[in-house]
């Protein structure tokens, strides 16, 4: 049966301003109606879901879902419909030459939606310094590949980290730069470099950021590594509030290595706008850093967002970010029915960033299930032993 009745749920929806408790008829995977009290006039499958919070479906503008090819990758479902997440975004562990295992064997395996970046370097993250050197780049081959993937490829991906830095300085950007620009796509670039001392060696971000384009992303906005956004006097760099200012979008990206409360309270406090909360998530950062999408949005409710502010930030946002804002990051009549269903915890819960910083926050959200299509998704047990929600603090 696809036709299906959500019934009780607090809707909170910030495209549309809404906050209500409101039922959602869904037809065929459709939504057909957004009203309170709802009788169809049909047999449908009815889930009551009072006490709960539905959200437009969760988008992760950041993952690694190249799962059994990447070391490190996770499968997509795991971390998507099955952590309350219905699209998902691989920001390049796929290049050029290793791209073709994406729609042959992974999309076709997974019920969450999957989009790519595909990374600047030809062999992606199949193995790791992924750009060295210049024969690493193959621009002519990586625009043949966008054009003939779209739009299942939507940007290119550079990692502005690593050896490559002091091998070929701001080239190895201004090479990812040309292929997303001739291809048509957005540039995404990581930030923040665990792989050397702050100081002790060169970083590329202050000179990269004037040559990224309204639309263009950085990623790992918050990092605390070498290459941050925060300058040695302390205070954030200027060319990050130029970037934001012209269109830059700004994604957070916790993952592994990357992600400081300290750096996150110096950039909010001096007037930078993060505009998407995402994962960064691989298998071992969901067993031991970022465990979920819920719980990053956890960790930015800790940090003094508000609720209709993060799922903002993990819905329409990232949704603009993809140009699908006309098809994803809203609750709308005629639309797919992607759909999270979240719980909203109180407790005293304790979250860590990647640099030994702590946090403590009042408010934690799970999964309750997902609604991908119209298809219904329970999550599973959780990435903690004990679930879903953060450690408590004591």
């Amino acid at each position: 049966m696809r036709n299906l009745l959500l019934q009780g749920g607090l809707i909170i929806d910030p495209a549309t301003n809404t906050r209500d408790i409101l039922d959602v008829l869904i037809e065929n995977g459709i939504i057909t109606q957004i009203s309170a009290n709802i009788t169809p006039p049909y047999p449908v499958r009815t889930i009551k879901i009072p006490n709960t919070i539905v959200t437009p479906g969760l988008i992760d503008l950041h993952t690694h879902v190249y799962d059994a090819v990447n070391q490190t990758g996770v499968n997509a479902d795991l971390v998507g419909v099955y952590s309350g997440v219905t699209t998902v975004v691989d920001a390049g562990s796929a290049g050029c030459y290793t791209f073709g295992g994406f729609p042959k064997y992974v999309i076709p395996n997974n019920k969450t939606r999957i989009i790519c970046m595909l990374h600047i370097s030809r062999a992606g993250l199949s193995y790791q310094p992924d750009t060295s050197r210049r024969e690493d780049i193959d621009v002519e081959e990586t625009i043949r590949v966008i054009t003939n993937n779209k739009p299942l490829i939507q940007g290119v991906k550079i990692r502005a980290i690593g050896p490559g830095v002091p091998r070929m300085g701001i080239e190895m950007v201004t090479l990812a730069k040309r292929a997303a620009t001739e291809a048509g796509v957005r540039l995404m670039v990581h930030i923040g470099d665990r792989g050397i001392e702050k100081g002790s060696g060169p970083t590329l971000t202050r000179e990269l950021l004037p040559l990224l384009e309204e639309g263009d992303i950085i990623t790992h906005l918050f990092t605390g590594n070498a290459g941050s956004i925060i300058g040695p006097d302390g205070h954030v760099i200027p060319e990050i509030l130029d970037a934001q200012n012209r269109g830059v979008f700004l994604d957070t990206a916790h993952g592994r290595n990357n992600f400081s409360f300290a750096v996150a309270k110096t950039a909010l406090e001096e007037g930078v706008k993060p505009q998407s909360i995402s994962t960064d998530i691989t298998s071992p950062g969901r067993e031991k850093t970022v465990h979920s999408m819920t719980e990053m949005l956890s960790r930015f409710m800790a940090l003094g967002f508000s609720l209709e502010e993060v799922i903002q930030m993990s819905t329409f946002n990232p949704a603009q970010a993809l140009d699908m804002e006309d098809s994803l990051g809203t609750l709308q009549v005629g639309r797919t029915a992607d759909i999270s269903v979240l719980s909203e915890e109180t407790g005293d819960w304790l979250f860590h960033d990647t640099d030994g910083g702590k946090l403590r926050g009042e408010k934690a959200l799970k999964p309750v299930i997902t609604i991908k299509a119209g298809e219904v998704f329970s999550p599973t047990w959780g990435p903690h032993p004990w679930g879903w929600l953060p450690p408590a603090a004591s």
